[in-house]
């Protein structure tokens, strides 16, 4: 059940890696979100290793894995999806644009 647990926890992550990767948009993402997930998941990891937990350590490495892939991702997305620009249309009327643009780092600014 916990090999089970563990695919699930690498699936769960597939749609928003994938999403960040080919669509390179990270759009409503909060970094300090996934930072404090990536810290949470040290300390679990070194617990884990500590009280000699294989699956567990193993889930949280993979977490970890993920989480620092989603991050990277988000450093390098560098333009809004076509579906969240749609959802960003109103925000362009608002003036906020850049290069004639709505681009993920211009609509920080007001999300």
């Amino acid at each position: 059940m916990g090999w089970v647990g563990t695919a699930l926890v690498v699936v769960a992550y597939y749609p928003q890696i994938h999403h960040l990767y080919v669509e390179r948009c990270a759009w409503g993402i909060s970094q300090l979100t996934w930072l404090m997930w990536l810290a949470a998941s040290a300390l679990l990891l070194t617990y884990c290793v500590l009280r000699g937990e294989a699956m567990l350590s193993v889930v949280q490495a993979v977490n970890i894995a993920a989480i620092v892939t989603t991050l990277l991702l988000v450093r390098r997305s560098n333009r809004v999806c076509p579906h969240h620009l749609k959802v960003a249309e109103p925000t362009r009327r608002l003036g906020f644009e850049y290069n004639g643009r709505v681009t993920a780092e211009s609509l920080v600014t007001i999300g």
